[in-house]
């Protein structure tokens, strides 16, 4: 299994979890409130999201994933999303270990 896949099964099971957020005010919302410190958004979001996040993610100190697509991301939790973040230490702490291999 490729460490991309890695990532997007974590995704997968972080949703199952309760540890990921998803949509574009829900996951905005929960960076303003310092609960996530991984925001995913598509490689082929709007360049307008794209600036929107990377802007908010410099502000409140997450690191912002552009690495997958819009159906990456969708397929991976189940519901048609462009942008998830990830609120759970562990679950980011094992998400980013899958990019050093």
């Amino acid at each position: 299994m490729t460490p991309q896949q890695k990532k997007l099964n974590l995704l997968g099971l972080a949703l199952r979890a309760g540890f990921l957020v998803s949509g574009d005010e829900m996951v905005e919302k929960a960076i303003k409130n310092n609960s996530v410190k991984l925001v995913v958004c598509a490689s082929d979001a709007s360049s307008a999201t794209m600036e929107r996040y990377q802007s908010l993610c410099e502000t409140f100190n997450a690191r912002l994933i552009t690495e997958f697509t819009r159906e990456q991301i969708s397929d991976a939790i189940g519901k048609s999303r462009t942008i998830c973040a990830i609120g759970n230490s562990g679950m980011i702490k094992k998400f980013l270990s899958y990019e050093a291999k």
